[in-house]
């Protein structure tokens, strides 16, 4: 799917049990990925979060069981609750600077990650990440 750059936000559940959804484009019009936009996309393989999105709201990624690769942009202030819950296929992920917050279980149930870049000094609830995975703070 490519979303037209007249799109300003996507919406809460926009794409939500879209299981056949391999590929999406967000452009750089997106400002905001609504609660639940892609929930359980069990096919989407990878993103890349734009510049211009603030936010990715509530269980925005949850149980997007493919996706192995999710690039967060640096315009990306605040992840939210369960936003990539169970993305089992995820093995690496780098929170940008410009992260103040980070929700409940944002990235629990990640079961095949095992490294989480993350700024120095971010504060993140402990719930955040699955156990035993290695935070690398930078």
């Amino acid at each position: 799917i490519t979303i037209p750059d007249s799109v300003t936000e996507i919406g809460a559940y926009a794409f939500r049990n879209c299981y056949a959804l391999e590929a999406i484009s967000i452009p750089d019009s997106v400002t905001s990925i609504g609660d639940s936009a892609f929930y359980h996309c069990s096919s989407l393989a990878s993103v890349v979060i734009p510049n211009s999105v603030a936010s990715v709201g509530e269980y925005a990624f949850y149980a997007c069981s493919a996706l192995s690769s999710v690039m967060l942009a640096d315009s990306v202030t605040f992840i939210g609750r369960c936003a990539f819950f169970s993305c089992r296929s995820l093995k690496s992920v780098t929170i940008p600077n410009s992260v103040i917050a980070i929700g409940d279980y944002a990235f629990s149930g990640c079961n095949g990650l095992e490294t989480v870049s993350i700024p120095e000094g971010l504060e993140f609830p402990p719930d955040a990440f699955p156990p035993g995975i290695e935070i690398i703070k930078y």
